[in-house]
């Protein structure tokens, strides 16, 4: 592996993001910690409302409003962002760090072209005159295989599908050449074939700028496709995370374990059913004392529900946080 390769890009430490509302301080991340290195691509996995989406957020600096990020340390590239003043982070934001969103159609401006949208960026971030910028938006486009650049960098957002949508956020988010690209559940509602085109692009832009991507979703078929490692999150933490091997073929979580199970299988017989994970997402405002997804475990154990499980090393680079791990390992040393 190339030094560049190991150099550590991103490193987040007990992060913790709470949303401040009427009804309590909803924990929405609750103390997550990783490392990212250069041209590293990581995925992070989990249901709906699991913190995936608002942990990327606090990267950005862009958490809305009642949130913020409570405690922690986001070191981008050897800077501490997350005391920057936002005029600091204007210089980040779409510079060195950039971000594919979910939905395409909310996220553009359907008033502005999407040539005018991109070139804003370009105005910002680089030194280029007009007609560089135009041809720096015709290179993106073609890039990013939208035909006749030209004449579509003058058209509105209304006037592309929602495949060509997306292509139009990455070759915005790619602008300035990011040092970290965050897609958001970008091929979300878009159809297959759309999908591994889209996940294709960006194996593709990944190796040709040496880039780093972490990967929001909750399609694990996609993670496979284009993913080095895996952050799985539930209820605002990270309770498993590992190589693509690790966590396809030896999960060692049994939230891990349910989203797998729940996965249609090309080699599956034809009348095996998908198991779902029984019960809902626990309730943030009050979060419980042990383990969150002790309520919803069918290997729940009574010291779960009370006493937060510790981290386990179940291999290398391999983390499960989990009471099972810790039940396991005392059972190997006793020879039992």
């Amino acid at each position: 592996m190339s030094e560049a390769k190991n150099k550590t890009l991103l490193s987040v430490d007990s992060l913790e993001v709470s949303f401040f509302t009427y009804a309590g301080e909803v924990k929405a991340v609750r103390g997550i910690s990783y490392e990212l290195e250069e041209g590293e691509v990581m995925g992070i996995v989990g249901e709906s409302g699991s913190g995936k989406s608002v942990s990327s957020y606090g990267l950005m600096g862009i958490i809305p409003e009642p949130g913020k990020i409570v405690s922690g340390s986001i070191q981008f590239d050897g800077k501490e962002i997350t005391k920057l003043a936002e005029k600091e982070m204007q210089k980040i934001r779409g510079k060195d760090v950039s971000m594919i969103f979910q939905d395409p159609m909310t996220s553009l401006n359907p008033v502005y072209t999407v040539g005018n949208q991109i070139d804003e960026s370009l105005r910002k971030h680089t030194d280029l005159n007009k007609q560089q910028r135009k041809d720096r938006i015709i290179e993106l486009f073609t890039l990013v295989g939208i035909n006749q650049p030209e004449k579509r960098m003058n058209q509105y957002p209304h006037e592309f599908s929602g495949g060509m949508r997306q292509r139009v956020m990455i070759a915005m988010a790619l602008a300035c050449n990011p040092k970290l690209l965050i897609a958001d559940e970008p091929t979300t509602a878009l159809d297959v074939t759309i999908q591994a085109q889209i996940v294709e692009l960006m194996k593709e832009l990944k190796d040709k700028i040496n880039m780093s991507i972490i990967f929001i979703t909750h399609d694990l078929g996609v993670v496979s496709e284009i993913c080095d490692k895996v952050a799985v999150m539930y209820a605002g933490n990270i309770i498993e995370r590992g190589s693509i091997d690790d966590i396809f073929y030896n999960p060692k979580h049994p939230y891990t374990k349910g989203l797998l199970k729940s996965v249609p299988k090309l080699n599956a017989d034809d009348h095996e059913r998908l198991v779902p994970i029984e019960g809902s997402p626990v309730d943030l405002i009050n979060p419980p004392k042990g383990c969150a997804f002790a309520p919803r475990c069918e290997n729940c154990m009574k010291i779960c529900l009370t006493e937060k499980p510790p981290v386990c090393h179940v291999g290398e680079n391999h983390e499960s946080v989990c009471w099972l791990n810790v039940k396991e390992e005392f059972e190997k040393e006793s020879g039992k």
